[in-house]
């Protein structure tokens, strides 16, 4: 019963992913890449390409929800206020720590976390490529640049970010 339930999940599982597809976007952000830094970074002066990184997966997952990366903030900004008081005010640092406040405070956000976190499943949007390459700045020195290429799931250049 077991063998036949791994063929089973081993077709399902090659039905459900096309290869071809995705071995047609990644050629397809490859060339994008290649078309976007001869058009627009050509022009630049000094620039001399170093290369491009190997064509990665963006994935979202909870760590980019905004929601999520708040309550984070907010533990933080608890750790932060505990920092302070302990230098600036210590005995109301003494009375907080003895009652549980910061503790409480961070227990709370983290539970909203552990929330968001069942609620957001990974899903992947598309590709992502690094762009190395060096420039001559105003003074005559070369710098070592990184552009980042994002792309759909088809390939379409969407963003670039430095």
């Amino acid at each position: 019963m077991r063998p036949l339930f791994c063929l089973v999940a081993l077709v399902a599982l090659a039905a459900c992913s096309n290869p071809k597809q995705d071995d047609k976007a990644i050629a397809a952000a490859q060339t994008n890449a290649q078309k976007w830094t001869a058009t627009h970074l050509a022009d630049t002066p000094g620039y001399k390409p170093v290369g491009f990184s190997e064509m990665d997966s963006i994935i979202l997952s909870y760590q980019n929800d905004s929601a999520y990366i708040r309550l984070d903030d907010s533990i933080m900004e608890v750790e932060a206020l505990r920092f302070r008081e302990m230098g600036e005010n210590f005995k109301l640092f003494n009375e907080r720590k003895e009652s549980g406040f910061y503790e409480n405070k961070q227990a709370g956000f983290r539970k909203l976390q552990a929330g968001i976190i069942k609620k957001v499943k990974p899903k992947f949007v598309g590709y992502k490529i690094d762009h190395q390459f060096t420039v001559t700045d105003s003074t005559g020195a070369e710098l070592v640049n990184t552009l980042v290429l994002c792309f759909d799931r088809d390939g379409n250049l969407t963003k670039v970010v430095r």
